[in-house]
């Protein structure tokens, strides 16, 4: 309801129904930070891909004709916890000299109860037209879910224009949670891990003595154990202890201490069923003869290296059948260093990332990464153990 009052004698007035200048009329819409694809009109946020769906949806009739009535959009994630930017934008295109009312209160509402599905942050909002409204949303399902984020918008009672709109229903976003496969990690997984290699790193690089960081299989030990949420039950062993004092060189010397050696969490893992048999990948020289012993077994050349026997990178790339994140524990000759492979695919595009301690993490292209990386380390530690490349691809549950 409006009033209009005699300037005079304010017991004098007029009452009549409220005009849309009451009333704070918002559209809300989210907010992408770029693009992704611009012919399938698709964009990125975090890492998840929005995209466009068959579905119309129809806002407040209070709401422009022109901004009411759009198509859909969906955001895919298999995110656990998403926190989603939108913008608050006018709504209605009247203008006039008694326009004030321009902000508000806008309530986030999601389309289903569901004790797996939560909205984490603040669900009443005081805004105004241009702000920035944020969403956090906690995902628990183990199923792949989709529902709705619908917002809905109230006056807050101004003193000089009270609006009458009660619940204007101004934004909605489809959300298509999608349950990783059993190899697929979350960004927030991959995320953590790569905090924790980089800090590994950067004590490998500062002053102190050996024991301050963790070595190569301490590493993907210590990964393996973030990205499964150390489970019970997976003991892969204690941290190994390099000071000189305790005389350690052999994966034995390790063993009878208790602590870890590449093999060892390679087979606990796997018999523990969160990583799949591991695949050993030989060389082939300048010759292209395979540089085997005698036995048949992995050997050493001084012959300059031309390929791999099968190529690792395809073989990894075809252990990745969704769009998301993969992980593959990787070790040299016979288990003389090890490492952590990190594989992003999106739609036909690979992307990989290596993991140790000396590099924290390195960026490769499918391109680059067999030949510059991984044939060239198995030539630079040659001298130790016999010329190989073993991989094994980590479950992010037991089978």
């Amino acid at each position: 309801m409006a009033y209009v009052y005699q300037t005079d004698n304010p017991d004098n007035y007029y009452e009549f129904d409220a005009l849309d200048v009451d009333e704070f009329l918002p559209l809300v819409k989210i907010e992408p930070e770029k693009v992704k694809d611009p012919f399938k009109k698709t964009f990125e946020i975090d890492g998840d891909e929005l995209s466009n769906t068959q579905e119309s949806v129809t806002l407040s009739e209070h709401l422009d004709s022109d901004k009411r009535t759009f198509t859909l959009q969906q955001l895919t994630t298999n995110k656990n916890k998403l926190k989603l930017r939108f913008k608050v934008i006018k709504g209605i295109s009247f203008t006039s000299m008694f326009e004030q009312d321009d902000d508000g209160y806008i309530e986030p509402k999601l389309s289903i109860e569901d004790k797996n599905i939560k909205i984490t942050s603040s669900t009443q909002l005081k805004k105004k037209y241009g702000d920035t409204l944020g969403v956090e949303i906690a995902i628990n399902s183990k199923e792949t879910t989709e529902f709705y984020l619908d917002f809905y918008a109230n006056d807050n009672e101004d003193d000089f224009n009270v609006g009458e709109y009660i619940n204007v229903y101004c934004g909605k976003l489809k959300i298509n949670y999608k349950v990783p496969n059993e190899w697929e990690f979350s960004k927030e997984k991959i995320d953590e891990i790569k905090i924790y290699a980089q800090a590994n790193n950067a004590k490998y690089n500062g002053a102190g003595d050996q024991n301050r960081y963790h070595h190569c299989t301490d590493t993907h030990k210590h990964i393996i154990y973030k990205l499964l949420d150390n489970p019970s039950g997976l003991n892969l062993g204690k941290d190994q202890n390099h000071l000189p004092s305790v005389n350690r060189i052999t994966p034995s010397d390790f063993e009878k201490a208790g602590e870890s050696t590449t093999h060892g969490v390679r087979n606990k893992t796997i018999t523990a069923t969160y990583a799949e048999p591991s695949k050993t990948f030989t060389v082939v020289d300048i010759n292209n003869k395979e540089v085997l012993n005698s036995n048949g077994q992995s050997g050493n050349t001084d012959n300059v290296l031309k390929s791999f026997k099968e190529s690792p990178v395809e073989y990894i790339k075809s252990k990745c059948p969704d769009n998301g994140y993969y992980v593959f524990i990787g070790a040299y000759n016979d288990d003389y260093h090890s490492f952590t492979i990190i594989v992003h695919k999106e739609d036909e595009d690979f992307s990989f990332q290596f993991v140790d301690q000396m590099v924290g993490v390195a960026d490769y292209t499918e391109n680059n990464f067999e030949k510059l990386k991984l044939l060239q380390n198995i030539r630079l530690y040659k001298y130790n153990f016999p010329m190989q490349l073993e991989l094994y691809q980590l479950r992010n549950k037991k089978k």
